[in-house]
């Protein structure tokens, strides 16, 4: 299965997307998805100048070995821009593999473990009244685990008193079933993480995500000693080494990975089985960024392994309209009957991109906002 062509496919339907698109000599084509939110620009120059020249030729049946050879093979590992480009590659190699074997990525992986993912749904908003009205809609479509954010994220930077109050509230409100989730964006100080899980223990919430950066190991120790709150961690994180003492020091409880920074589906197999062994469950990251075909790479992983948690879902369709349905087919799709994501039986990934069209929705530079403190001082977004 000789790899003829590879390149990157950057396209706008509603937000910026940077697709892998590799074709092997016989015909095949499969898609990956290799998004850097803001800097989509460096891994596209990554992927056309670098990476493609050097596959071009190659295998592409032999996945572990172009993962090693892309990873190790640079000098220079990891990175943001070097491993979402190494991430879109392993993902479009999946896909040709499972399309050539006439089966889908989770058989690849061992098989199904079960009939579909858990999905959690962000519900966050301003007052608390209008976050219980988001939950109670999301509900509605079969949710039962909800992400409560307590005010706009690209906006004041971190008021505890407000998230701990708030969350409390609307614990209170919706009774002790739903499962409620806090994302913190790594904001925090390890004094204010501390803070904010005793202050939230009370709320039972299902995790506490991203408390911290994640530069320092030591800092999830003080707060693991300092609460009981269970703790979700990993999406900022590019290398999967990275995270391995996390979860082997058993500092989290879910795995946050995305499988679009992290080493796409090899790496996050890896992490998963590591994960298996010190009771950590995955809950992959799913946010708005990671296109279609990133959405249903990691539903195949979900649906494959044992530890599965819970599976973060974006409704690209409801968020950005027709240009979505212009672009992608397929992919995975939420059954409201149960709440859970699942993806066709098809061959490799089961979704597919219209390449002319994605072409057609031209890239517009489009930075995060950057955050700022009261002072005016920089702060971690």
């Amino acid at each position: 299965m000789e790899i003829r062509h590879l390149d990157a496919v950057v396209t706008r339907p509603g937000r910026n997307y940077v697709l892998v698109r590799a074709e092997t000599a016989d015909g095949l084509v499969g898609w990956g998805d290799a998004t850097l939110n803001g800097r989509e620009k460096a891994v596209e120059a990554a992927l056309d100048y670098h990476i493609a020249p050097e596959l071009e030729g190659r295998d592409a049946a032999r996945v572990e070995d172009v993962w090693q050879y892309l990873f190790r093979g640079t000098y220079w590992r990891g990175g943001p821009v070097l491993n979402s480009a190494l991430s879109g590659v392993d993902t479009a190699l999946w896909d040709l593999k499972g399309k050539a074997a006439g089966a889908p990525v989770y058989d690849l992986l061992g098989g199904r473990t079960r009939e579909y993912a858990t999905a959690y749904t962000h519900c966050g908003d301003e007052a608390v009244d209008a976050i219980v009205a988001n939950c109670e809609a999301a509900a509605e479509r079969g949710f039962d685990h909800f992400r409560v954010n307590v005010g706009d994220p690209a906006g004041e930077y971190l008021n505890l008193d407000r998230v701990i109050d708030g969350v409390g509230e609307i614990r209170e409100r919706l009774g002790p079933d739903p499962e409620l989730i806090v994302d913190i964006h790594g904001r925090a100080t390890p004094r204010e993480a501390r803070r904010v899980a005793a202050g939230l223990e009370s709320a039972d919430l299902y995790f506490l995500e991203d408390p911290l950066r994640p530069e320092n190991r030591d800092a999830f120790e003080g707060l693991r000693a300092a609460t009981t709150a269970p703790l979700a961690m990993g999406e900022l994180f590019t290398n999967p080494w990275e995270m391995r003492p996390l979860i082997e020091d058993e500092l989290v409880d879910f795995l946050r990975v995305d499988l679009s920074h992290v080493g796409g589906v090899t790496a996050a197999r890896k992490l998963a089985t590591v994960a298996e062994h010190h009771y950590v469950e995955t809950a992959f990251h799913g946010p708005p960024d990671l296109s279609p075909v990133g959405q249903a790479a990691t539903v195949h992983v979900d649906l494959a392994v044992p530890n599965f948690g819970v599976q973060e879902f974006t409704d690209h369709g409801a968020v950005y309209g027709d240009p979505v349905d212009d672009v992608f087919s397929g992919g995975a799709t939420l059954d409201e009957s149960v709440g859970g994501l699942d993806v066709p039986d098809e061959p490799g990934l089961g979704v597919d991109v219209d390449r002319e069209t994605a072409l057609s929705y031209e890239y517009e530079r489009s930075h995060l906002p950057t955050v700022r403190r009261e002072d005016g001082s920089v702060a971690d977004w």
